[in-house]
């Protein structure tokens, strides 16, 4: 029998889920024609039929260096999901991998492209989806405490 605790987080989990596959559905037309146009400018480029690019003036060797930047470094939303999954290693909805990048570096990243990101990392093996949550795929997954004590009493 499942808790209500459960229940809830895999009823989270499938409307998650099914919020990532409209989004998808409803982007599609779009991409299809943003392939294009990426077509037609690539083809045009190979043509010669581009418009000629401004020159950039050479900058002076003299000129002043940019101040080196203080405080945080700067993350990519990539860099910042991988630090949360493998800061536990727990498995983590996309919701709450949103949540802690929001609480830790005040980063606001919509669900759908959290997924996305997601999706692009499992593709690359860094991350994986285990049915509850997901995870880092760069370390195995320590055992619970209570998985440890039962195999040390087998």
């Amino acid at each position: 029998m499942s808790t209500i605790y459960q229940y809830l987080l895999e009823r989270k989990t499938q409307l998650e889920l099914r919020m990532t596959e409209a989004q998808l559905r409803a982007q599609a037309p779009f991409e299809d024609e943003l392939n294009a146009l990426s077509l037609a400018l690539d083809a045009l480029e190979r043509g010669g039929l581009n418009p000629p690019r401004r020159v950039r003036a050479e900058e002076p060797s003299f000129a002043a260096v940019a101040p080196v930047r203080r405080g945080r470094k700067a993350r990519s939303t990539r860099e910042m999901i991988l630090l949360v999954l493998g800061k536990d290693r727990v498995a983590l909805s996309a919701s709450d991998i949103a949540l802690q990048l929001a609480r830790r570096w005040a980063r606001q990243v919509p669900l759908a492209a959290m997924l996305v990101e997601l999706q692009a990392l499992e593709q690359e093996g860094l991350a994986r989806w285990e049915g509850r949550g997901w995870t880092s795929a760069a370390e195995p997954r320590t055992e619970s405490a209570g998985d440890e004590a039962a195999a040390i009493s087998a």
